[in-house]
């Protein structure tokens, strides 16, 4: 490798600790922009002549970061008082009629492929999920669940599908008390998969083409083969229980060195690409009732899963009108619970009556207090999140009232001291501790004829439980993990919430929240969602507000640095890139601060004006955006 790719590599806001690990064992990482690197030279000259002696980030320093086999120096924060963020490598992509955003440039292909055949929004959003579930197995697949918000131009209105994992029949609250890491790996941490389903009830509402042929492109890649990405590698790392399941060890486990594949490595996973031509043969309710449902079932059983043919057979999705909130005229469609779209409302209602503008973050000192204002609202926002249930189960109608009230969030608004913040979660409203995912992928389509889709789906953890049926070749979700569990504390001694607890057949809380924005004219102005666990509502609120008070361009609201507070921990949590001195800042008014290193949340954005159709993929993931 040349010395410029290593050096770049190490210092890329983008990488992970495992990242510049690699790069020291002489590794190959994607270069990054011209642009970019010259920046971090002229740094890389200047930290030469010095000593640099890094602290954990506890008010001005930074920590040296240790590994078993390198230490390695993390870049400070920037010194520089330019707020303008540092652009990625990523393009900002320009269209005319349509776009598709997904983490796979070759699944963002075959929705345009979709599109040319004159599909819906729905077949190109479908057709794409297939792919996404086949090429980034690692975040999603028809052994997981999905959230759909779907805009439908000619009505002028949006629904929400969810299709999420449901507990079994047999699940009792407190079935993981025994042994608490049954909730994320192993047989007790599968939830019924309801990816599938949604798809097919999808598509008998609102597909146009036939059903196989929103299939067959996936199957075609399946037989073929596909590379295996850098993202998909990475998370190999993170879920070692991979290695102990015999067909993705077989797909991914080198026998000769027990090392994980590199990325680039072709992966072909033969019983999934006969499971799919089966479904796109038999339909999308033949993982639910007929003989795939029985061989499905019996791998289940095999897994030790409690889940039965009758739990597959009692599946059903739910439709919902998606909830419209005004923002100064326009209307954002959030999803409703279990789900998050109302924690996305909330954050939006409390900071709308600050009548934000770009001044506002045009400087460092504009930037403390911008900031501090839309930290207060996300601290207050995570306050109400444990309150969230299935509304199946959880009467919540007064809380959905509440965080989608403009009169509410004002009240709330005019509680936040400009000058301090408080150490309380009891002063946010957080009595319970919030649980954390990773393994999601989320897809933003926007179709010819004006109708949108903003889509997230998941099977939980990375690989999910990292289990595969032997006989259908499908990776299955570790979704009961998304409950909480009664007598089960955190690491900070909090309870998990009571309207959160195991209960059969149930929807657990969620993260998901993808958004969709509408002018008063009816087209649609935005299309986002993200993956990334509970950092997935900042990442999403952040894109707004970066878009339709900030008046930043799609690419420029994805790639500035992000920060993250969701009260406990009772940090401010922060992306490299964000400038020294508006965490200093931040950190005077009483924020405690770290910096994370993981990829955090994944966004994929598309906005629309009179000139045209803007649309980005998240330089951390890598993904793709095609369009025509």
């Amino acid at each position: 490798m040349n010395q410029s790719k290593e050096l770049t590599r190490e210092i890329h806001p983008s990488n992970s600790e495992k990242e510049v690990n690699s790069s020291n064992n002489g590794k190959k990482q994607q270069e990054c922009n011209k642009y970019i690197y010259s920046r971090w030279m002229v740094f890389l000259v200047l930290m030469s002549s010095i000593a640099v002696t890094l602290y954990f980030h506890n008010g001005k320093h930074n920590s040296p970061v240790k590994n078993n086999s390198a230490e390695f120096l993390m870049p400070p924060n920037p010194q520089r008082t330019d707020t303008k963020p540092v652009p990625s490598y990523t393009q900002l992509h320009i269209f005319k009629q349509a776009a598709v955003c997904s983490d796979s440039q070759v699944c963002s292909q075959v929705g345009r492929y979709i599109f040319e055949k004159n599909g819906s929004i729905v077949d190109a959003t479908l057709a794409t999920m297939f792919c996404s579930g086949l090429s980034n197995m690692q975040s999603m697949g028809i052994g997981g669940g999905f959230i759909m918000n779907l805009y439908i131009k000619q009505e002028g209105k949006a629904y929400t599908l969810d299709a999420r994992e449901i507990s079994a029949k047999a699940s009792t609250r407190d079935m993981h008390l025994h042994d608490p890491t049954t909730t994320n790996e192993g047989p007790l941490s599968i939830a019924t998969p309801g990816e599938l389903k949604g798809y097919w009830e999808a598509h008998k509402r609102f597909g146009k083409l036939k059903w196989n042929e929103i299939i067959q492109p996936t199957i075609d890649i399946c037989k073929n083969g596909f590379e295996m990405s850098k993202h998909m590698y990475d998370s190999l790392h993170t879920n070692s229980k991979v290695k102990m399941d015999k067909q993705l060890r077989q797909m991914y486990v080198d026998e000769h060195s027990n090392e994980f594949y590199k990325p680039g490595t072709i992966i072909k996973p033969d019983k999934l690409c006969r499971t799919l031509e089966i479904i796109a043969e038999q339909g999308g309710d033949s993982l639910y009732i007929g003989k795939l449902a029985e061989m499905f079932a019996s791998d289940l059983k095999d897994m030790g899963s409690i889940i039965t043919k009758h739990d597959l057979e009692e599946y059903e999705v739910r439709w919902n009108d998606s909830i419209p909130i005004d923002i100064n005229g326009d209307i954002m469609y959030v999803i409703p619970p279990p789900a998050s779209g109302i924690l996305v409302s909330y954050i939006v209602n409390i900071l709308k009556n600050y009548n934000f503008k770009p001044e506002d973050i045009s400087s460092v000192n504009s930037t403390i207090l911008t900031y501090h204002r839309i930290i207060e609202a996300f601290k207050h926002t995570y306050g109400k999140r444990t309150q969230i249930g299935d509304p199946k189960y959880v009467n919540i109608d007064d809380l959905v009232k509440n965080l989608t009230s403009s009169e509410y969030a004002e009240n709330i608004r005019l509680t936040i001291d400009e000058n301090s913040t408080k150490d309380g979660p009891q002063d946010y409203g957080g009595q319970f501790y919030i649980k954390d995912s990773h393994g999601t992928a989320h897809i933003s389509v926007l179709g010819p004829n004006g109708d949108a889709i903003s889509v997230t789906s998941s099977v939980n953890f990375y690989f999910g439980a990292a289990m595969t049926g032997n006989r259908t070749g499908i990776i299955v979700n570790s979704g009961m993990d998304d409950f909480s569990s009664p007598g089960l504390l955190n690491y900070f001694g909090l309870p998990g919430s009571e309207r959160n607890y195991i209960q059969p057949q149930k929807r657990a809380l969620s993260s998901m929240a993808p958004t969709i924005v509408v002018g008063k004219d009816g087209n649609v102005k935005l299309v986002v969602g993200a993956a990334g666990g509970t950092k997935i509502t900042t990442a999403v609120a952040m894109i707004i507000i970066k878009m339709l008070w900030f008046n930043n361009d799609i690419k420029e609201a994805v790639d500035t640095p992000r920060i993250h507070h969701q009260l406990i921990p009772m940090a401010l949590q922060y992306e490299f890139g964000n400038l020294d001195g508006v965490l200093q800042g931040l950190e005077s008014k009483g924020h405690k601060t770290f910096r994370y290193r993981e990829r955090g949340s994944i966004v994929c954005g598309i906005a629309q004006n009179g000139t045209g159709i803007y649309a980005n993929a998240d330089f951390r993931k890598g993904g793709e955006v095609v369009g025509f």
